[in-house]
């Protein structure tokens, strides 16, 4: 039932732009854009550190929240809300804590984890799996989406925060416009089956275009064939976050991650593309183009 329920959700955006109209969920995705994008943007560019590093952590609750109800939907609650913990400590760590305390984190929380379950668990047989989702939930997203405040932290990290969100954005919306116009080949249907690759050439060619407009603008020190590089990886690797995403949710027989945020259903759903992103800018700032700091 979860499975016909799941396919019969799946809607194909060229069919109402064929129609010439647009279809509710299109809308809500429109209104609600209107009403958080700004704020969000005003309140990362703007505000003091510390507001981005809350709406991370935020993020981050709400994304483990949602990852562990699409993976352990017949866990204890003790279960998702030790990882959901664990994975917000280690966000802090990440982002205010010594680099040192990570590695040792990581004995801690496989030990926490063990023990939780030894606690926990009636079917032995499935404690190697639910530790194992439990531990890449953590990683997967308390892990990944800390490199955004870390971002921030750098040398003029308000700029490279908002050049991240700009280009996966402007990645994002490509990818679905030339793929909804021009999609005749598809990139991988068994994950994805409306995803082309007329749309990842779409992503990064949008990203790339964003990138300059944005680096022209807000930091010209940045020379062009860097900024083509960086705006290549970061499209790309957005894409491949999603599909990543995509793969969680056809495994749990969902369409969306949930339904926190009308019309683009959960947290994870607006989060999956800056999970791959976000550390790729970072470390490329920090190892590769330090003239770009």
């Amino acid at each position: 039932m979860r499975n016909a329920e799941f396919n019969s959700e799946i809607r194909n955006p060229k069919s109402e732009l064929q129609r010439g109209g647009m279809g509710s969920n299109a809308k809500k995705k429109m209104w609600t854009g209107i009403i958080t994008v700004p704020p969000v943007i005003f309140l990362i560019g703007w505000g003091p550190p510390v507001i981005l590093t809350l709406m991370v952590l935020l993020a981050t609750l709400f994304g483990l929240r949602e990852f562990y109800n699409l993976t352990l939907p017949q866990s204890k609650w003790i279960e998702r809300w030790v990882g959901m913990l664990l994975g917000l400590i280690l966000s802090m760590i990440i982002t205010h804590g010594d680099t040192k305390i990570v590695f040792p984190f990581f004995v801690l929380l496989l030990l926490l984890l063990s023990v939780l379950f030894m606690g926990t668990s009636q079917n032995l047989s499935s404690v190697i799996s639910n530790i194992g989702i439990v531990f890449f939930g953590i990683f997967y997203i308390g892990f990944l989406l800390s490199y955004v405040s870390l971002i921030r932290n750098m040398i003029d990290g308000r700029q490279w925060v908002l050049f991240l969100i700009a280009t996966v954005w402007a990645g994002d919306i490509s990818a679905f416009l030339s793929g909804t116009l021009f999609g005749r080949h598809k990139l991988y249907p068994k994950i994805s089956p409306n995803k082309t690759y007329e749309g990842l050439a779409g992503a990064i060619a949008g990203s790339i275009i964003v990138a300059l407009a944005f680096a022209l603008l807000f930091v010209p020190q940045l020379e062009i064939g860097i900024c083509v590089l960086l705006a290549t990886g970061l499209g790309v690797l957005g894409q491949l976050g999603d599909f990543t995403e995509s793969m969680l949710k056809r495994s749990a027989q969902v369409k969306d991650s949930g339904s926190l945020i009308p019309g683009h259903g959960g947290m994870l759903d607006r989060l999956d593309s800056f999970l791959f992103s976000a550390p790729f800018l970072h470390y490329s700032l920090l190892y590769l183009f330090k003239e770009a700091l």
